[in-house]
C-alpha cells in the first residue's frame, strides 16, 4: 500500500488478519470455487412488506363490502321549496336552499336546514317537531319563525327569529302558487 493510505488508516486500528488468510483467498482464487453470496437481512423486511400490502387490501375489501346507505339528497330547487307534514309543520324554503325532513322513532318530525332561509309554520305546540340549523337544535319560541343558514369557508352562521305567522302564510301561499296543481315538494 501506498504510504498516504497507510498513514490514513493507522487510526482506525483494525484488528490483525488471522494468521493464513491471505493464502486461503489466492488458494480459493485458483481452485475457481464461486464467492459465497452475502447473507443477506432482507428476508424479514420483505416478510413484513409482505404483510402490510395484504392487510391493507383486506382492509379496503372489507371496505367496499358494507357500503352505508347514502343519505337522502336535500330538497333545493331554482324555485321555491314547500314541505308539509299534516298537521305537524309547513315549510317554505326560498330559493336556492336546502332542507331535508325525517320521522323520529317516537313519530315526531325533524327539519334540518343546511343552507338558506326557510319559512316555518308549526301546527301544534308539543315536542312533535324539531328545527335544526347548523347542526343544532333551534327553538321556536312562537307558532311561526324564520330560519337562515349562511355558510362560509371557516363557518355556519345561524338566525332564528319568530316572525308574524300572516308573514310566513303570505310565503306558504307564494310557494304553492309556484308549483304545479297547488301542492308540496
Amino acid at each position: 500500500m501506498s504510504e498516504d493510505v497507510e498513514r490514513l488508516l493507522d487510526g482506525w486500528g483494525a484488528p490483525a488478519p488471522r494468521p493464513g488468510f491471505a493464502d486461503r483467498v489466492l488458494e480459493r482464487v485458483d481452485a475457481g470455487a464461486p464467492a459465497r453470496p452475502a447473507a443477506r437481512g432482507w428476508a424479514p423486511a420483505r416478510t413484513f412488506a409482505l404483510g402490510g400490502v395484504v392487510g391493507a387490501l383486506l382492509v379496503g375489501g372489507a371496505a367496499t363490502l358494507r357500503p352505508e346507505a347514502p343519505a337522502p339528497a336535500p330538497a333545493s330547487a331554482a324555485g321555491r321549496t314547500h314541505l308539509q307534514v299534516p298537521g305537524v309543520v309547513e315549510v317554505v324554503g326560498e330559493p336556492g336552499s336546502q332542507v331535508q325532513w325525517r320521522r323520529r322513532g317516537d313519530g315526531g318530525v325533524v327539519v334540518e336546514v343546511m343552507l338558506g332561509v326557510v319559512w316555518v309554520r308549526r301546527m301544534t305546540m308539543g315536542g312533535e317537531l324539531e328545527v335544526v340549523a347548523g347542526g343544532e337544535a333551534q327553538d321556536l319560541g312562537g307558532a311561526c319563525g324564520r330560519v337562515a343558514v349562511t355558510r362560509s369557508f371557516l363557518s355556519v352562521d345561524v338566525a332564528t327569529d319568530d316572525v308574524d305567522c300572516e308573514r310566513v302564510e303570505a310565503e306558504i301561499i307564494a310557494a304553492r302558487a309556484e308549483l304545479p296543481g297547488g301542492g308540496s315538494r
